[in-house]
């Protein structure tokens, strides 16, 4: 394979639509895949010590209306403490598949 080649599949795999995942609760949720620069994003989170809501904001990075664009924001204090209050089980469910492996 070529440079080209695998940046051009690479272009690709970053244009991934989110995922819908039905819940009881809330109905249709959407998702994206975590991305390499969000992940960064919340290490460098917890790494300045920033490690209270880091689920929730790590939440806030991934979920999003059907476009992908964001509905939370991760700075946003009241976005991060409106995701903190949930149950876990229900948070849990529709970010399961997203989470890297190992993490």
């Amino acid at each position: 394979m070529t440079r080209d080649e695998l940046i051009a599949l690479m272009r690709v795999t970053a244009a991934q639509k989110p995922r819908a995942v039905e819940t009881k609760e809330w109905g249709t949720v959407y998702v994206r895949e975590v991305t390499v620069a969000e992940i960064d994003a919340q290490q460098a989170d917890t790494d300045d010590g920033d490690n209270k809501n880091a689920i929730a904001r790590g939440a806030a990075r991934v979920i999003c209306d059907e476009k992908g664009k964001a509905l939370f924001d991760p700075k946003n204090e009241h976005d991060v403490a409106l995701l903190a209050s949930q149950p876990w089980s229900m948070l849990r469910a529709i970010l399961k598949d997203i989470t890297p492996a190992g993490n």
